[in-house]
């Protein structure tokens, strides 16, 4: 059996290292969350995202990636295509299963006006990986 990324030996010590109050509901949801699918929050593959009373888990690319490579069905990431117009930047992204015959195609956006807007053309990639991955590797919680 696979090692618990939190085991419940060691969990308030580890949750406590990362800031987070053991008793919150959505911290609980995080040891599930990296304990179903062996995500690892000291390596930020979920993260608790908002103010005290509306936090949410959110699993990041990092966490995504993790999964795709632990399932040992990751064939490749490719970005296709990259732009920007008035607004925003964009980019389209593949993600490859071995055990799959086509890829997983999704297009990101990131506005010119957004928090990193620095970073815009990554962040438009990340999110097309984000969003690719998700579907590649059947993953249904809330990304960033």
């Amino acid at each position: 059996m696979e090692e618990l990324a939190i085991p419940p030996e060691r969990q308030d010590e580890i949750l406590g290292y990362l800031g987070l109050n053991p008793n919150e509901v959505a911290t609980q949801a995080l040891v599930q969350i990296c304990n179903r699918y062996g995500f690892d929050p000291l390596l930020k593959h979920v993260v608790l995202i908002g103010s005290k009373g509306s936090k949410n888990t959110y699993v990041t690319r990092d966490g995504l990636l993790h999964l795709a490579h632990k399932s040992q069905q990751l064939d490749g990431l490719a970005v296709l295509e990259e732009w920007d117009d008035e607004t925003e930047w964009c980019a389209v992204v593949e993600v490859y299963r071995k055990d799959m015959s086509h890829p997983f195609r999704y297009r990101g956006r990131y506005s010119k006006h957004g928090q990193n807007k620095q970073y815009g053309p990554e962040m438009a990639v990340k999110c097309a990986e984000v969003m690719a991955l998700r579907r590649a590797f059947d993953v249904a919680l809330p990304t960033i």
